[in-house]
């Protein structure tokens, strides 16, 4: 019995790490005025929302699709 729940506990601990090790490159890069200053964030994704450009920002964001408008200046492409 306990070998069993040793069983479905790793296989629920390396179901849940695995997105973890993915790893994902930026296809570009942003400035966004957080605190009064000027901060670099890497972009992991763009997409359109109702004619919303949306990124998928990195730190300090934390990985979430933001607006456009959080940036002052991007390299992505317009």
């Amino acid at each position: 019995m306990i070998k069993i729940l040793l069983a479905i506990a790793l296989a629920g601990m390396l179901t849940g790490c695995s997105g973890v090790l993915e790893k994902q490159q930026p296809v570009c890069s942003g400035t966004a005025l957080i605190g009064g200053q000027e901060t670099s964030v890497q972009i992991y994704g763009v997409r359109k929302v109702a004619s919303q450009t949306q990124y998928k920002a990195g730190d300090p964001f934390g990985w979430r699709w933001v607006s456009k408008s959080n940036f002052t200046s991007t390299t992505c492409e317009k």
